[in-house]
This record gives structure tokens, C-alpha cells and sequence, in this order.
């Protein structure tokens, strides 16, 4: 991400994810079933937004090969956020990744993705993640459990067990489903 801010808008939910948390629910969100539409449709819309959200600086093109492999990637990782289980086709997306290690003055280790879009990609999401994991603000991000949504979203409720990314519409429509299920079983 630029220091100025990503070019992009990011569709974040409410509260946005905190930190660059933020930049991974936006790239999540590039894609909804419920509202139809979808930013990585085309190799070049996907390269604008992930030039716009400071993602990909580098002058190398996005490939329909690599395009391909983010959509996956942005797939996968929704379902892994989802149900842990789900990680096995993740590790794959992310065993491609080759990663420039930097050691500053002062000890700190910086990893870098090098590589083709897709690996700089896939990098700069997993270096989020981990930061994430190591700062204690994973276990707060989800994606809404409604299979036709998958919104990204930060939970920043006390309990920390909210599965919805809207208890009016996606909550509202799983419970009537269960309703009519249960009401026709």
C-alpha cells in the first residue's frame, strides 16, 4: 500500500479491519455473489485494482495464467477464513511464494514476495495474515458464513462469535432457511 492510502476504494465492513488488516478485507471483497459483481473479472481489472490498492507497483503485466491463480488464491483464502480445515488448497497457492528476507539495524526481519504478480500478490496477503496472527487481530476477521456472500469483515464484538457480516440480511436469511427446513423436515 502506498503511504498515501490505496487509489482504490476498499469495501471494508463496520468497523474496517484495523491496520493493513484492512487492505486484505478490501481484497477479499472484491467479489460478491449477493451483490453481483466481481473487480477481478478480467486480467486487467484485476491489475488496476491491484495497482490502485498499491499491491503491484512492478511494470511486469498480470498474465491470464496469474489472474487465474488470484481468483483461486482470493477463493481459497475466503474458505480457509472460514472453516480452518479448508487450508489444504491454500498451502498450495502459497508454497509457490518465494520471499526476499532483510534484516534491519536494529534485528528486524522484513520478508519481501519476489516474483512474478501472482507471488507478489499472494505474499503481500499471507505477510498480512501472519502479521495479523502475530498482533492478535486474526481471530477477529471473518468472512460471513452465507455461502452466496463471503464478506470480509472484522468482528469487534465482545464475544468475538458473530458469523454474519449483517445479522439483517445474511443472518436474517440463514435463519429462515433453517426455519423452513426444520418447519418441512
Amino acid at each position: 500500500m502506498t503511504s498515501d492510502g490505496p487509489a482504490v476504494e476498499l469495501r471494508t465492513g463496520t468497523p474496517p479491519a484495523p491496520g493493513r488488516l484492512v487492505l486484505l478485507e478490501g481484497f477479499l471483497n472484491t467479489w460478491s455473489g449477493e451483490l453481483d459483481f466481481d473487480d477481478f473479472e478480467t486480467p486487467a481489472s484485476t491489475e488496476a485494482w491491484l495497482r490502485g490498492a498499491g499491491v503491484w507497483t512492478r511494470a511486469k503485466k498480470l498474465t491470464a495464467k496469474n489472474h487465474e491463480k488470484i481468483v483461486a488464491f482470493r477463493s481459497h483464502l475466503r474458505a480457509w477464513i472460514i472453516d480452518d480445515e479448508a487450508a489444504q488448497p491454500l498451502k498450495h497457492s502459497v508454497a509457490e511464494v518465494t520471499f526476499r528476507a532483510e534484516i534491519d539495524a536494529s534485528g528486524t526481519v522484513e520478508f519481501t514476495a519476489t516474483g512474478d504478480p501472482y507471488q507478489a500478490v499472494v505474499g503481500a496477503m499471507t505477510e498480512i495474515v501472519s502479521e495479523s496472527q502475530k498482533n492478535g487481530t486474526w481471530d477477529r476477521f471473518k468472512c460471513c458464513e452465507l455461502p452466496t456472500c463471503g464478506w470480509a469483515f472484522y468482528d469487534a464484538t465482545r464475544s468475538r462469535t458473530k458469523r454474519w457480516c449483517s445479522m439483517k440480511t445474511c443472518g436474517s436469511r440463514h435463519k429462515a432457511r433453517e426455519y423452513y427446513k426444520r418447519k418441512r423436515g
